[in-house]
């Protein structure tokens, strides 16, 4: 899966119509961020190798400073707690309850959906809302 942008844009090899942009990999942390990245191509055609190894850098790979490099993704939640912590109230120790909040990982997003299919959701957000949702067509 992919999206075809049907629109000029820049990179860094000039303007691009019809760039092909999808996702290369992700990386998950431990503290809910999910970072997608990002290959930018002239074309579908240009994102095909036909070589016995896989170069480190693909040689057709372009880069659009609107699109970026990457595409970070927060899987959190705030969550609220209460606590029972003692305090010193007028020289005595006195128990009291209190509430905290807190950022946690959620990833009940995954549930029903492939990390894929939640990555190329969020980059097609991304894409609808820099080029128009008109210009972006899945491919």
């Amino acid at each position: 899966m992919a999206f075809k942008i049907n629109k000029a844009i820049g990179t860094d090899a000039g303007i691009v119509t019809g760039a092909y942009v999808r996702i290369a990999s992700y990386e998950i942390n431990k503290n809910g961020r999910v970072n997608f990245s990002l290959d930018v191509f002239e074309s579908k055609d240009a994102s095909v190798i036909e070589t016995p190894q896989i170069p480190t850098i693909h040689p057709n790979k372009l880069q659009s400073k609107e699109i970026g490099l990457s595409l970070e993704v927060d899987m959190t939640q705030r969550v609220t707690y209460t606590k029972t912590i003692t305090k010193q109230v007028d020289g005595v120790d006195t128990e009291m309850e209190e509430e905290f909040t807190k950022k946690v990982a959620d990833i009940s997003v995954f549930e029903n959906k492939t990390i894929f299919e939640v990555g190329y959701e969020k980059l097609g957000e991304k894409l609808a809302s820099l080029y128009g949702a008109e210009n972006i067509e899945t491919v």
